[in-house]
């Protein structure tokens, strides 16, 4: 059995997981997540075109991705292994799935890297920050964030040092919050607010809900999840700040990026 079959065969698997998950509607920042590759590699998974096996490889191959496809979806993969006998040899190909938080830190770097170039042009003085939960997450020791938040530097946001779990108080803080009311709740960010941006999401006809204060805590209520946006106009020594969340990574920068493009165009 030749060594480079593995390889072949595992990439074969990925390819099809893909392609199966596609077309139910994954993006393929969710498909390299799920798959614990970037999003590049699983674009190029994606469109790769699939090489059929001899039987009963090719059989087994295709139930197998079929089989895998339903594990990811379930967000079960903590292990998961493929046995095909070929030319009476069983070859076994143990998936190297990542485990929640090493998937959680590989997507907010990718969330980083996907923005940074339209995080400057968003940034408060306080500056950006990223924060995503575990699905169990009850403390900020459950959500991942970027230390001493991102700094604009020549264009780019780049991060002081590499996520991690308790990396942001505040963050943590209001997710935790809006959890509460919805526990698939899982990415939020902050951006800078004002009258230039509060005109941009009423062009882009986006929701928004203003926070009430207690002092200097913030109000979380049922009402705002309502919305996908939330808005602390800020106080004495503190700065106003738009705060976007989801359950789905795609849709936080999705908005973020719109807000952006039309924060060009108005410029």
């Amino acid at each position: 059995m030749p060594v480079e079959l593995n390889g072949n065969l595992l990439k074969e698997l990925r390819g099809r997981t893909c392609r199966i998950l596609a077309d139910e509607g994954w993006t393929q920042s969710n498909l390299g997540s799920a798959l614990g590759v970037s999003q590049v590699m699983a674009g190029n998974y994606l469109h790769t075109l699939p090489t059929r096996y001899s039987e009963p490889t090719e059989s087994n191959l295709q139930e197998a991705s079929l089989s895998l496809a339903e594990i990811l979806k379930s967000e079960e993969s903590f292990s998961w292994s493929l046995n095909i006998t070929a030319d009476d040899h069983v070859l076994s190909i143990n998936f190297p799935s990542q485990d929640n938080k090493e998937k959680i830190l590989s997507r907010i770097s990718e969330m980083r890297r996907r923005l940074e170039t339209v995080l400057p042009l968003l940034s408060p003085q306080v500056r950006v920050n990223i924060a995503i939960a575990a699905n169990d997450a009850k403390s900020s020791s459950d959500i991942a964030a970027f230390p001493g938040r991102l700094t604009p530097v020549g264009g780019k946001a780049r991060p002081l040092s590499s996520p991690k779990f308790g990396g942001s108080n505040h963050l943590s803080d209001l997710l935790l919050e809006l959890r509460n009311f919805d526990s698939k709740i899982s990415t939020i960010i902050n951006l800078r607010w004002d009258p230039m941006i509060a005109e941009i999401l009423e062009k882009l006809d986006i929701n928004f809900i203003k926070l009430q204060r207690d002092n200097d805590d913030l109000l979380i209520t049922k009402k705002v999840i309502e919305s996908n946006v939330m808005v602390d106009e800020g106080g004495y020594g503190l700065e106003p700040s738009l705060y976007i969340f989801s359950s789905d990574n795609d849709f936080v920068c999705k908005t973020v990026e719109d807000v952006a493009s039309m924060m060009k165009v108005l410029a």
